[in-house]
């Protein structure tokens, strides 16, 4: 089922009409949507048999979808359970969210969070479909997420109406479906094959295009060699300190034409999570996440791959636009403790600590009135931000019940909390040695990070 569908996508998308529909809608079309995607298992209904088509779609729901349409209709949950790393998303969406990651169909907002329970709107179902049948979305492509719904608009997969709403009906998404498929099934036209990444190394590429890996690991160079050897214990291999160390340098040179990811091979469950808590501990402007080329063949053979990508995403495009004026001010000043004492107590003016509060980076770095409420998570991912948009080293660090942040001034890492000394109108923690009292829950994932961003800091 899955090739078959995903060719009559591919069929469908390069198909355009020569007056593309601008009413909703119609309501005989939904409805004979939903049966045919009910008839072939794409789409359920609830325990009355309904298939809801007037409601609206969310991102949980999303995935289940996409996923019975893309692969071979439900899934495996212990194949696919563990690929999802989001903390919010119920145990009945994992297999589905982790099985959409595995096939790179979707994101989350950030390391943690998913939103199962956001609502999709038209750009997020058009792409979901574009990313179903193999069209890559990015620079030199026919779209992009932010031009998804236009795109679809002119393949006469969904009307203008349906394109200008602020969220998809899962009547819509059954039409947009339906339409895609019918089209092929009417005999039209394939369109061009997606670009090959070239060939470089350790990937083999075949006649057909696809891509396969050839050795376990890849990096340019021995980046380990910089680090303190101590470092290296259980997951922390000195594959996978190349593969997230090469990002870090190479940053920026990722599209020039001799740039290839490095990567390592990292076992599912327990290992895969670590490593996703290491690179989610580093983000800052920049988020760190798993990448994989284009035309990989059969992904599911190689869930144990992983690279970096790093790129500032969209979310914190206007959060750093805002601090713009902050760091310029903070740039003036002549030593990196200033700077983060100035940024310290900027944060402090922003935010006021509440437990379960959680103004993030696109909340706290935007116009509002009065303090905001964050609690001390929050306190240390916006620190974080700000840090690293004046390229001081930061990263969190947490107890079992605190975060906070470590940054590297003046040859050290050294301790800042800023949710401890907001509350306490003091600066109790700020550039200190240590943090009397406090457990690091992760000494051996706090170790390799610092490696990571200054290597040679702990020998």
């Amino acid at each position: 089922m899955k090739k078959t569908v995903c060719a009559l996508l591919c069929a469908a998308l390069a198909v355009t009409l020569a007056c593309p529909a601008f009413a909703a809608e119609p309501a005989a079309e939904v409805n004979e949507a939903g049966a045919y995607l009910r008839e072939r298992g794409v789409y359920r209904g609830d325990s009355t048999g309904s298939l809801m088509l007037d409601k609206g779609l969310t991102r949980a729901e999303m995935a289940a979808v996409i996923t019975r349409l893309h692969g071979e209709g439900e899934v495996n949950p212990e194949h696919y359970t563990w690929a999802c790393y989001f903390t919010d998303v119920p145990a009945w969406a994992k297999p589905y969210v982790g099985y959409c990651i595995a096939n790179l169909l979707v994101s989350g907002y950030d390391s943690s969070r998913y939103g199962p329970n956001d609502p999709v709107n038209p750009a997020m179902a058009c792409t979901v479909v574009f990313r179903c049948c193999g069209y890559a979305d990015g620079e030199g492509s026919a779209w992009s997420y932010s031009t998804a719904c236009d795109y679809a608009v002119s393949q006469g997969l969904i009307s203008l109406a349906t394109a200008q709403s602020p969220t998809i009906t899962r009547g819509e998404m059954a039409v947009l479906i339906r339409r895609a498929l019918q089209k092929q099934e009417a005999g039209q036209q394939t369109p061009p094959p997606v670009a090959v990444e070239a060939q470089i190394g350790a990937y083999q590429t075949h006649p057909d295009g696809s891509i396969t890996i050839s050795a376990d690991s890849w990096s340019r160079e021995d980046f380990s060699q910089q680090a303190n050897p101590a470092v290296f214990t259980g997951y922390y291999t000195r594959e996978l300190y190349n593969a997230i160390r090469q990002t870090l340098v190479d940053y920026g040179n990722q599209g020039s034409p001799d740039y290839r990811y490095a990567y390592t091979m990292v076992a599912k469950g327990d290992a895969y999570s670590a490593v996703k808590n290491v690179v989610g501990r580093m983000s800052g402007v920049l988020r760190y996440e798993h990448y994989a080329p284009k035309n990989l063949a059969n992904y599911w053979q190689y869930l144990d791959y992983y690279a970096v990508d790093a790129k500032v995403q969209e979310s914190y495009r206007e959060p750093l636009e805002f601090i713009q004026p902050v760091i310029a001010e903070a740039n003036q000043l002549a030593s990196d403790r200033e700077k983060v004492e100035y940024l310290h107590d900027y944060l402090c003016t922003l935010l006021a600590y509440e437990e379960g509060a959680k103004a993030m980076p696109p909340q706290a770095f935007a116009p509002h009135i009065g303090e905001l409420k964050a609690n001390c998570g929050a306190y240390a991912v916006d620190f974080k931000f700000l840090c690293s948009a004046v390229d001081i080293p930061c990263f969190t660090i947490s107890t079992d019940i605190h975060t906070w942040n470590m940054v590297y001034v003046d040859g050290k890492w050294l301790h800042v909390d800023v949710s401890l000394n907001d509350l306490t109108h003091s600066r109790a923690i700020l550039l200190s040695e240590d943090y009397p009292r406090k457990i690091d829950q992760a000494p051996e994932a706090t170790a390799f990070i610092k490696e990571l961003l200054v290597p040679g800091s702990t020998k």
